[in-house]
């Protein structure tokens, strides 16, 4: 690419948070920032551990709301949803309080290859490491659908069953977009949705093109939220970079297949599926892709427990990242504490605060946990001499 000599690289601005300051702010909205969401930090979900009462919780709360807006009139007229109607969360509170449990966004590359992959690839892969995992300390469990008992896949904790109800649920609680999936608002203030027609994102249905939603017109597009799940869909898996000598070191290292376990990663990072033989999208047919994820939710110990329960995936239970594209990723773990990949490897371990030997809990509203079934593997990496851990990061730099 040819420099432009208007706007030359010394001018560029280091990629900034969009939620410091464009979402709060955008066209006049009065948004106060929590102190959690910095300039240059990463993009992160908001849910409460507990209710006000004590009871479990585990819902996205919405960092921001409308008011102010300029180009929002509920009811017909500027000023008509106040601060009173549409309250703002007291999120500082709660975090001092330490009821505040973060998320960040999931990589969307490879979705659709996931989404295909049958349970019986899954449950077959797993049972193929049975001995390696049994040394290990390593259980896992698929996380299942209450509807037909199939594996479910999606989200941190596999809480989600398919592309469609991932990308349904994240218009719904992250950006207040209700659709044909999740049609009703998590508010309904009337003095803030007196004008909004409920669902905001569906399906076109009319029997006229008077409000340019006529069904029989086929010009027009799927609703947003369905061709974002396309979208995903054939997003092709991250391809990686050519290994390095210490790269290729850091592979065996890692853990290959059940011939080679290196210290043992593989016993969670899967590294080879396979997609079905025959699927009605042929180029996600008979694919051996190489996620490193055997797509169930392990127990991960205090350390990095948020104590919210999603389906079978308890307080500190979470589904096993893919691994593919790791080398681009910004910030790491599910709540994105750090953008160092070794500290993130480190994190797998138990942790502080755990249960005592009598099984009473230590720290003061904190959920009774037993060890990470990680704890074995972290304790064979560290025992590695320095250039051998180095060789895994730069392994795992390449994906």
């Amino acid at each position: 690419m040819v420099p432009n000599p208007q706007n030359p690289p010394s001018q560029y601005r280091k990629p900034e948070n969009p939620m410091f300051d464009l979402m709060a702010h955008r066209k006049g909205a009065v948004n106060q920032v929590p102190s959690f969401i910095q300039q240059y930090g990463p993009i992160r979900e908001v849910r409460f551990a507990r209710k006000p009462d004590g009871t479990p919780d585990g819902g996205v709360r919405q960092l921001f709301t409308i008011v102010g807006r300029n180009d929002i009139f509920p009811g017909g007229q500027p000023g008509s949803c106040t601060t009173s109607d549409l309250p703002p969360t007291d999120f500082e509170t709660e975090n001092r309080k330490g009821n505040v449990r973060f998320r960040i966004p999931l990589q969307l590359y490879g979705l659709g290859i996931l989404d295909g992959i049958q349970d019986r690839e899954i449950l077959g892969r797993h049972d193929e490491t049975e001995l390696i995992r049994a040394e290990l300390g390593i259980k896992g469990e698929p996380n299942r659908s209450g509807n037909d008992g199939s594996i479910t896949r999606f989200g941190w904790k596999a809480q989600n069953k398919s592309i469609m109800i991932f990308a349904g649920e994240a218009y719904n609680v992250e950006m207040g977009v209700t659709n044909d999936l999740f049609p009703q608002a998590t508010d309904e203030s009337p003095a803030c949705t007196a004008n909004k027609s409920e669902p905001n994102d569906i399906f076109r249905s009319d029997p006229t093109d008077d409000r340019n939603q006529a069904f029989n017109n086929p010009l027009h597009l799927l609703p947003d939220w369905q061709m974002f799940a396309i979208f995903m869909r054939f997003l092709d898996a991250p391809q990686p970079a050519a290994l390095s000598a210490s790269a290729q070191r850091g592979r065996q290292l890692f853990g290959t297949d059940v011939h080679n376990p290196g210290v043992g990663c593989m016993g969670c990072h899967t590294p080879t599926m396979v997609t079905p033989a025959q699927s009605e999208t042929e180029a996600l047919q008979n694919l051996t892709v190489h996620p490193f994820s055997d797509l169930l939710i392990h127990h991960m110990g205090r350390g990095l427990a948020d104590d919210i329960t999603q389906g079978k995936a308890t307080g500190d239970m979470f589904r096993t990242t893919p691994l593919w594209g790791v080398g681009q990723r910004m910030f790491f773990l599910h709540d994105g504490r750090t953008a160092d990949l070794l500290q993130a490897i480190e994190a797998h371990m138990s942790g502080k605060g755990d249960c005592d030997a009598d099984g009473e809990r230590r720290e003061h509203n904190a959920n009774c946990y037993g060890p990470s079934e990680a704890d074995t593997v972290i304790q064979k990496f560290n025992m590695l001499p320095a250039g051998h851990k180095q060789a895994i990061l730069d392994f795992l730099r390449s994906l």
